[in-house]
């Protein structure tokens, strides 16, 4: 399944906390008052990542004149269901959608019920990425002991992922660099969204930002800097014709799309379709863009240094 596809599909599921009537319905049609509450899981998490869960939210009408009913909450975990208020869940180590459902009964009233997922994450995710010219070459950030491929080409030696590092201040929120979708397990994977600001002091000591001349030295050709990437089995790059893979670079460019900023709010659009990497025109900002259906890299000169965000490749 495509991965914007599992995205949009834990996404409903995030947003599904309103109450619905379920398909099993009581022999009346009496509803529970208010709407069943429950926490959400992030968009992305790793295997371990834990949640605690609270359902509240529902009452019975004030005319219900039979004082002996409640409501009973359920969580179904797979095959497991638990009759609680409150549940704790650790993720297990399956890659892929994963989703709890929540439940509200009560004799005689419309089961409510609410479903909340997660995509799970790991190590094992991104697989068929060659990192071509650069195999066997690494680079250690020494900020947080991240490691990274690297490839040569033109003389200069590149990061062969995106950067992925991050700073937050005292309250946890990110300060330099965003993960995908507020994810924290994405951060790894996806690498960093960064804005114009960020882009030009995130680069490790030694490295840089690239120019516009040293990205456009690795040529025109976006197929060449394309990787053949499957994410939690599902192919990233959807096949083009006209648009050739072959990751001759080894820049192995992986179409995780942009962010635009408002009000300190990220928002995510283009994955499975773009890749965008930041330049630094004699101190500007632009991008330089690969769109799953150009064979060509594309130039965007006028992106905002405030309100938009992309990933990075830090050059020396």
């Amino acid at each position: 399944m495509k991965l914007y596809r599992i995205l949009l599909i834990a996404a409903l599921g995030a947003l599904s906390l309103t109450a619905c009537k379920d398909d099993e319905e009581t022999t009346t049609s009496k509803s529970m008052s208010g709407s069943l509450t429950v926490e959400n899981m992030d968009a992305f998490s790793n295997p371990g990542d834990t949640y605690h869960f609270t359902a509240s939210g529902l009452s019975l009408p004030a005319d219900e004149t039979d004082q002996s009913l409640k409501i009973v909450y359920y969580f179904k975990d797979g095959d497991f269901t638990d009759t609680t208020t409150t549940f704790d869940l650790t993720i297990p180590d399956t890659l892929g959608t994963y989703s709890i459902t929540v439940s509200a009964r009560a004799d005689g009233y419309y089961t409510k019920t609410s479903t909340i997922s997660t995509i799970v994450i790991s190590e094992r995710t991104l697989t068929g990425t060659v990192w071509n010219g650069g195999i066997g070459a690494f680079y250690t950030d020494t900020r947080d002991n991240k490691e990274y491929h690297t490839m040569t080409a033109g003389g200069k030696t590149w990061l062969a992922q995106n950067l992925a590092y991050f700073e937050k201040n005292t309250e946890g929120e990110y300060t330099l660099g965003h993960p995908y979708s507020d994810s924290k397990a994405a951060e790894d994977i996806f690498g960093g969204f960064y804005t114009w600001a960020d882009a030009q002091a995130a680069c490790p000591e030694g490295w840089h930002l690239p120019s516009a001349d040293e990205f456009d030295a690795l040529g025109a050709d976006a197929g060449a800097l394309m990787s053949n990437t499957y994410f939690n089995g599902g192919r990233l790059w959807e096949f083009w014709p006209e648009v050739k893979i072959t990751n001759s670079t080894g820049f192995s460019a992986l179409p995780y799309g942009y962010a635009t900023i408002v009000d300190g709010a990220y928002t995510f659009y283009g994955i499975n379709d773009y890749a965008y990497f930041w330049v630094n025109n004699a101190g500007t900002p632009m991008t330089r863009s690969i769109y799953v259906k150009d064979p060509d890299i594309k130039v965007w000169g006028s992106p905002s240094a405030t309100d938009f965000a992309a990933n990075l490749r830090c050059v020396k």
